[in-house]
């Protein structure tokens, strides 16, 4: 993954690149995280050069110049000595390199509008993931992998490849007039490759999946790089997801684009392009789905969660999605650093992105980057990457919404969500009016004496009082309750409905989180939803979902615990336990 040189690393290592494929040895200018400077300068003076002191250092991030061929260098002490990928992003004049800097230490800004994010699409969703097929993913990858040497994005077979996927994408169109394929062109050999569903209601809202097509080997840019896990992986996923969508007569609401990018290994390269235009053109980019790597299972979890350089909330709402469509896999959290991939060139022109990745920061695939970058290291099968697939058919379905032949479309957003007040008789938070969701805002955060919870122990009636040991927010807490339905229409009778528990965690295996319902409120039985495990320590949202029975004022219940077994009120030293009141119609 990096056009510069020697960096077999995690995930889309993408190496800085330059406004033109560079013709001789010129300086140039790159940002990077302050505290990876040290360790660099350390290397560099080993290796008998000196690294010039930054032009900029603002908010962690430092501005400084080097020469063309310093930067294999670079990424190599980024990988071999930081464990990163690529931790580093090259610029062609000091403006821009000061320019990221502000950029970057800045609050971030988003120019797209967030969409309203419910999962509502169910019965299209469905049709479509029926038909996700191994097979299909296998023949991508071996054709991207096996056809092509290299497909370096300024070589002709980078180019090859390009207009073989091209080709590939127009017969899955099969000549419907809301579908174009077409190339975005830029100013080397290997041009991106686009296929756009136009939407039918919401046309000028737009949702991008994408993964990039070319390839690298990090030893020498003469060296076979088949790529099939970095990024044929990904570009076979999102292939398989567009073919189902074809197949099943999808029409979605909003504008898709899939895009199979160029250069992401020179530097977020055609990316950033496309990126760019869009913001240039004041696209409403609503969400963006990243898959980079996707068929090597290197960790226990069946997804890493980049929570850097994306959206937090469409990261949850992903994740939801994990949980609604793919029941029984996991997931964990993970940071891929400095312009890591794709999605970073989405988030820096501020737009929402998301990125599930295969493996953790440590658990990644060690032949990336290398001529054993095949698919024999996968036994010669997809199997890891049809969950890619299905999530990314998810990801359509429940951003995109629309409809397959035959069935419905949801609406595309929803009503509005209430927050909480007080409830001085029932003595937790209530939303007293009916709407969409119910939310508890801060009213919850903390636990008995340990934190800021106010009103406590915020149970109906006062009656289940929480353990009173350890230490605000590094023991167990309930910090928030959210309940909404997944078609964003009111809270009623017979509507499905997402509620999501906002804990901080102390453990993975001794912390539960046990979730009840109430049919009414003012004198409540309360029936389980389930127990859960959060995914990782600290801050964490776990979320369920369960029908809204017959009931004019309901309650959730969430009892986080340490230890014990399932229960409405647990009495460990530990727990916690929250109520949230709500109308329903």
């Amino acid at each position: 993954m990096n056009q510069f040189g020697a960096l077999a690393a995690w995930l889309a290592c993408a190496t800085p690149a330059f406004a033109q494929a560079p013709q001789q040895e010129k300086d140039v200018w790159i940002t990077i995280g302050t505290d990876a400077l040290p360790m660099v300068r350390e290397s560099f003076r080993a290796q008998g050069l000196e690294l010039l002191a930054p032009a900029r250092e603002k908010g962690g991030v430092a501005a400084l110049r080097l020469s063309e061929s310093q930067i294999d260098k670079l990424a190599g002490v980024m990988h071999d000595k930081l464990n990163r990928c690529a931790g580093f992003i090259a610029h062609d004049s000091q403006t821009k390199a000061l320019a990221e800097v502000e950029r970057a230490s800045a609050p971030q800004q988003s120019l797209g509008t967030l969409a309203t994010y419910t999962i509502n699409n169910g019965p299209s969703v469905n049709a479509m993931l029926s038909g996700v097929q191994e097979l299909n993913i296998r023949n991508t990858i071996n054709s991207l992998s096996t056809n092509w040497t290299t497909r370096r994005y300024n070589v002709q077979s980078g180019k090859d490849a390009a207009t073989w996927l091209k080709d590939q994408w127009t017969i899955l169109a099969n000549g419907r007039t809301d579908v174009s394929v077409a190339f975005f062109t830029h100013t080397w050999l290997q041009p991106s490759v686009i296929a756009t569903i136009q939407g039918t209601t919401l046309p000028n809202e737009v949702v991008v999946l994408g993964g990039h097509l070319d390839s690298i080997n990090g030893s020498s840019s003469t060296a076979a790089a088949p790529g099939a896990d970095d990024d044929a992986s990904g570009i076979a996923s999102i292939t398989e997801v567009f073919r189902v969508a074809m197949a099943n007569g999808y029409k979605p609401a909003r504008t898709v684009k899939f895009i199979g990018y160029a250069a992401e290994e020179a530097g977020l390269y055609g990316s950033q392009a496309i990126a760019n235009w869009h913001k240039t053109n004041a696209v409403n980019v609503v969400g963006v789905l990243q898959l980079d790597m996707t068929n090597y299972k290197g960790s226990t979890y069946d997804f890493g969660m980049v929570t850097d350089n994306t959206n937090a909330t469409l990261n949850s709402f992903t994740t939801s999605l994990m949980a609604r469509y793919l029941p029984g896999t996991t997931y964990t959290n993970i940071t891929c650093g400095y312009g890591c991939s794709d999605h970073a060139s989405w988030n820096s022109a501020g737009f929402p992105a998301t990125m599930p990745f295969e493996a953790t920061m440590s658990t990644d695939n060690p032949n990336i980057h290398t001529a054993n970058d095949t698919l024999s290291v996968t036994s010669g099968n997809a199997n890891n990457s049809v969950k890619f697939a299905k999530l990314g058919v998810a990801f359509l379905g429940e951003v995109a919404k629309g409809a397959t032949t035959g069935n419905t479309p949801p609406p595309t957003g929803g009503g509005p969500i209430n927050t909480a007040t007080f409830d001085t008789t029932l003595k937790a938070p209530k939303c007293a009016t009916v709407s969409a969701g119910c939310d508890s805002g801060t009213l919850l955060t903390g636990r008995a004496a340990l934190g800021p919870e106010v009103n406590k122990p915020n149970t109906i009636g006062a009656t289940c009082a929480d353990g009173t040991s350890g230490t605000y927010h590094s023991d167990e807490s309930n910090d928030r309750l959210k309940v909404s339905t997944t078609s964003g229409g009111n809270l009623a009778a017979g509507q499905q409905v997402t509620v999501e528990a906002t804990v901080w965690a102390y453990s993975t295996t001794s912390d539960k989180l046990d979730l009840y319902y109430a049919a009414n409120a003012n004198s409540p039985v309360w029936t389980l939803i389930g127990t859960f495990s959060p995914s990782g320590t600290g801050a964490r949202t776990i979320s369920a979902t369960y029908t809204l029975p017959t009931g004019s004022l309901q309650a959730i219940r969430a009892n986080f615990r340490y230890q014990g077994s399932a229960s409405s009120c647990s009495t460990g030293a530990y727990d916690d336990h929250d109520d949230l009141i709500f109308a329903v119609q």
